[in-house]
Parts: C-alpha cells; sequence; structure tokens
C-alpha cells in the first residue's frame, strides 16, 4: 500500500472493517473455538492491575476483553473497533458473560484513539496491528494512553522466531504437512482458498491487505523495529501456535472465507458465477482429501510483543 493515497488509506480502513459485518457470526464462533487460549496469554502478559483500565485495540467480537473484564483483576475495558457486525457480537457476548457492565465497547479508528492521554494500565491488541495502513500511528496511540509502569501487548499472526527451538519444531511440522500435502491427504488453510481464489477471482483494483500483512516473512521484525521505536522499556518476545483439524468441508470454507482478508474481500466482490466456480474447485478438493482419509487443517499462532511505559 505504499503508492496508495492518504484519501485511499482512508477508505481502505473503512472497506476493511465492513468487511467483516456480513460474517460477524462465523467470526465470532470460530474465534471462540481457536482464540481463547491466545486471548488468555494476551491477559497474562499484560500483568493486569486490580480494578484498573484496560484498552484492548481491535477488540473483533470481544473475546480478549472478556476475558479480562471477567478475570481476577477485574479491570475497567475498553473495547475499540471500527466494524459494526463485530462491535454488535462483542456487545451480545458480553451480556451473556456478565460483564457488560466493566465493558465499554466504542466504534473508532485505532490510529486516532478517543481516549485521554496516560489514562490506561494496560494497552492490548491481538491480531489487528496488520489491519491499520498505518501501524506506527496506531502504536503511538496506544503508547500515548498508556499510563507509565503500563504494559503494551501486541500479537500478531506471524511464524516463530527464526533461531529458535519452537521455529525448528515448526519447520519439521511444516515438512510433514509437505508430505501429506504431496500425497493428496491435507488440505491447509487459508492458503488452500486463497490459491483457488487467486486464479478463479481477479483483483478488483483496491489493496486487500495492508503493507505488513503482505510481506509474511517480515512481519515480526517490521513490528518489533516499531514497538522500540516508541522508547519502551523490558521488550519481550514470545510465540504460541495451535491447530484446529476440522472433517467438514462447509466448517473448512466458513473458517478461511472468514478469516483471510484475501479471500474474504474477493468473495465479496465476486460474480454468483465465480462463487460457484470456487466453491465447486474447493468442495472437490476437500471431498478427495476426505475420502483418503486425510485432513482439513487450519494453523494459527501468535508472536507476542509486550513492554513496559517507563
Amino acid at each position: 500500500m505504499d503508492s496508495t493515497t492518504g484519501s485511499d488509506l482512508e477508505e481502505f480502513k473503512v472497506q476493511d472493517a465492513a468487511s467483516y459485518n456480513a460474517v460477524a457470526e462465523h467470526f465470532d464462533r470460530f474465534t471462540s473455538i481457536v482464540t481463547k487460549p491466545l486471548a488468555l496469554t494476551t491477559i497474562r502478559l499484560a500483568r493486569l492491575k486490580s480494578n484498573g483500565r484496560l484498552a484492548d485495540i481491535g477488540t473483533g467480537s470481544g473475546i480478549v476483553a472478556i476475558q479480562a473484564a471477567g478475570s481476577p483483576a477485574a479491570p475497567r475495558v475498553t473495547g475499540i473497533d471500527l466494524s459494526d457486525g463485530l462491535l454488535q457480537a462483542a456487545q451480545r457476548n458480553a451480556r451473556e458473560a456478565g460483564v457488560a457492565s466493566r465493558l465499554q465497547l466504542v466504534k473508532a479508528d485505532a490510529e486516532a484513539l478517543p481516549l485521554h492521554d496516560e489514562s490506561c494500565d494496560a494497552v492490548i491488541s491481538l491480531f489487528a496491528l496488520l489491519h491499520f495502513p498505518h501501524p506506527e500511528r496506531a502504536l503511538a496511540e496506544m503508547k500515548r494512553i498508556l499510563r507509565p509502569g503500563g504494559r503494551l501487548v501486541i500479537g500478531i499472526g506471524a511464524p516463530p522466531p527464526w533461531d529458535t527451538l519452537q521455529a525448528w519444531l515448526h519447520r519439521a511440522g511444516r515438512v510433514r504437512d509437505l508430505v501429506q500435502l504431496k500425497t493428496g491427504k491435507l488440505l491447509l488453510a487459508p492458503a488452500h482458498l486463497n490459491a483457488i481464489v487467486a486464479e478463479c477471482i481477479p483483483a478488483a483494483g483496491h489493496a486487500e491487505e495492508t503493507e505488513m500483512a503482505r510481506h509474511r516473512s517480515a512481519r515480526t521484525g517490521s513490528a518489533v523495529s516499531l514497538i522500540r521505536q516508541l522508547n519502551l522499556a523490558e521488550v519481550e518476545t514470545s510465540w504460541e501456535g495451535h491447530q484446529l483439524a476440522l472433517d467438514d468441508a462447509d466448517e473448512f470454507w466458513d473458517l478461511q472465507s472468514t478469516f483471510s482478508s484475501f479471500a474474504r474481500k474477493r468473495l465479496e466482490a465476486a460474480t454468483e458465477a465465480q462463487t460457484r466456480m470456487v466453491r465447486a474447485r474447493f468442495n472437490d478438493d476437500c471431498s478427495r482429501v476426505l475420502k483418503r482419509g486425510g485432513k482439513l487443517v487450519y494453523h494459527y499462532a501468535a508472536y507476542y510483543i509486550a513492554a513496559t511505559r517507563a
């Protein structure tokens, strides 16, 4: 997105948030299945203070904010998002969890937060930074609202650092995946649907991902660099990975067409004929793999960067 204008970037934020409205129910359902352990890790890294104030930037359907509001520390939580559909889901979930009185949900731009300077004891953001066309602005805003001694925790989707034990175990798992892919006994999300969509549905001419999101191998380095530029103390990194295996093609479709920004946006703009073509190929692939006793798998992970405002 480096060649786009300021107005294009503003429009991207609006369109990106709106792209979740139609899939908010699926997003909420799958987030509740796969994100809870990552949400709990985010909260642990935030070192919540009893009755303090927490801001969750890019709260989505509220899984991290709700877990935090219901934790023993019982902080007052503000959840920020730009998607009407996801905020509605978060409000419903907060009521059902009995924490609506401790959770305020606000529609706002993460690059211009409607919160006072130094008003939060912790600021967290899980899987949202890659959606911000100006991540440096969003991070500067997060620092602005953070009190001295407060914690900033960012989680992004990325593989583990290259030179760690987790990375070697991760690569060993990828070798096993490659063998199963070659023998037709594995499909991986979201790469599987993304590949079909790329072949069947041409780009609409507008950006589908931010610059940071597109450069997968450089994400972690870029994010760490931006956070170090904030001059925060105690910068720490960690990684946590999981996988979800499905045995139903419809579920596999719903998951990928919801969580993949690339596929979600192209399918939203596709013709009926294009969508039918994509779905037919997708179903054929799933049927073939499942008949061979194979698996439909979604690997998901968070690379965490935590720091303290001095």
